[in-house]
């Protein structure tokens, strides 16, 4: 199988695509050997902040000198780059090898694995084979019936924040969603947990005693936030102080500290963790499209907010950076997401607005959406139907001191980034 035959394989055009539930994955995952038994496992689940979280912890481990994995969706620029160690995408000839591989096995199966339970097999394949020290991986959807929880014996675990979002799959309130991402939890394993709404946060811990998992919250009292600029925050947070975190938005500060909570439980367990370490990780971060400033002269972010409570925090920050700026959109949404909350919170923030259809087939077209902001304000409205011509549009009639961004699903801010021919992370 040559790389581009792989890539379509793995995009779902030949195999199929979500299959929410785990005796296909254990099936899978007996027959090449369980190897996701024999790694040290760090999972990650949430609605919003996955993510940047595991890029925290990633970011600090690698600085300290451990040989690290990193499992996470959906990528930006390429394929490999879902699946890394310390910071460097999987070779093509060896994402070629473990593909024929897993697929060689999977062809003995019964029912065949849907794509994303074929990348997890390979994920952990290769960061076994690569004798990684540990393997962050981040949950794909939902948690307790995702390819990724096969893994039963993690050293941690840790949920972000949760809203609502693929009510479809994980049912429609905060509490339902909550219970679907408790899934993770395991027996006698220490839980890292962010500090929410209490909705969210009963069902976790409910489900975290039911298991005698120890649960570990970031105490958001002991968080004081020195500096906050477009250059980075700087914060104190218990026996951190003057700790830079290089990405923006205060929901970050959040994401940060619960990430400092599990590099701490990880330290209790012996592993050897400096504070060099995560100062010089948490200071060097990168995460692109979470509130990325890509240019500027006029600054240009982007921002891969898609529903909700990201549009929420996405909106907050765009407040809080650019006050007294002339604000540019260019987005589109999907037809079966929200869109009506959406652009209630949208349409007050930006001066000039700027559409898109996004590449999905449940994509709203960019016209109907000009049409439907344009009942709702009489600020100006563009409608485009290539990403291109709306940033050359963006760009033509900004000035230096406006700010454009471009948010929405990763799949198309990423389309937008690599447009803006911003290097690789």
């Amino acid at each position: 199988m040559d790389y581009e035959t792989a890539m379509i394989k793995l995009r779902g055009e030949v195999c199929s695509g979500i299959k929410l539930g785990l005796q296909n994955i254990k099936t899978l995952m007996e027959k090449l050997g369980n190897p996701q038994d024999k790694l040290k496992i760090i999972h990650i689940a949430g609605t919003n902040g996955k993510g940047s979280c595991t890029s925290f912890v990633n970011s600090a481990l690698v600085s300290q000198g451990y040989k690290v994995g990193m499992f996470t969706s959906p990528s930006i620029y390429n394929f490999e780059e879902r699946i890394r160690i310390n910071n460097k995408n999987i070779p093509e000839d060896k994402l070629i090898d473990l593909m024929n591989e897993v697929r060689e096995v999977a062809e003995t199966m019964e029912v065949f694995p849907a794509d994303f339970e074929l990348v997890t097999a390979i994920a952990f394949l290769y960061f076994y084979r690569e004798k990684c020290d540990f393997a962050i991986m981040e949950v794909g959807l939902g948690g307790r019936l995702d390819a990724t929880n096969v893994a039963q014996n993690p050293l941690i675990t840790l949920i972000t924040s949760i809203s609502l979002d693929h009510q479809q799959f994980l049912g429609n309130t905060i509490p339902e969603i909550a219970l679907e991402k408790a899934g993770i939890i395991k027996e006698n394993v220490p839980l890292v947990l962010y500090s929410q709404s209490k909705e969210a946060m009963d069902s976790i811990i409910g489900v975290a005693n039911s298991k005698n998992s120890k649960v570990i919250l970031n105490d958001l009292e002991k968080i004081e936030l020195l500096e906050n600029t477009k250059n980075g925050q700087i914060i104190n947070y218990k026996d951190f102080k003057d700790l830079k975190i290089n990405l923006l938005g205060s929901h970050q500060i959040n994401n940060a500290t619960i990430s400092l909570e599990l590099l701490e439980q990880l330290r209790k367990m012996g592993f050897e963790i400096s504070n060099e370490s995560i100062y010089n990780g948490f200071s060097s971060v990168t995460w692109p499209c979470r509130f990325e400033l890509v240019s500027k002269n006029p600054d240009f972010i982007l921002d891969g907010a898609h529903n909700i409570d990201g549009i929420e925090k996405f909106i907050s920050s765009m407040n809080f950076y650019y006050k007294d700026n002339k604000k540019i959109g260019i987005f589109g949404v999907l037809a079966d997401k929200d869109y009506n909350e959406m652009l209630a919170k949208i349409v007050p923030c930006f001066d000039v607005f700027l559409t898109v259809r996004p590449d999905s087939d449940r994509a709203m077209e960019s016209k109907e959406l000009k049409e439907r902001i344009e009942k709702l304000t009489e600020k100006k409205v563009y409608s485009f139907e290539n990403y291109q011509d709306a940033i050359n549009k963006a760009i033509e009639i900004s000035k230096e001191d406006d700010v454009i961004s471009a948010f929405g699903s990763l799949y198309f801010v990423g389309e937008v980034r690599n447009l803006l021919g911003v290097g690789d992370y």
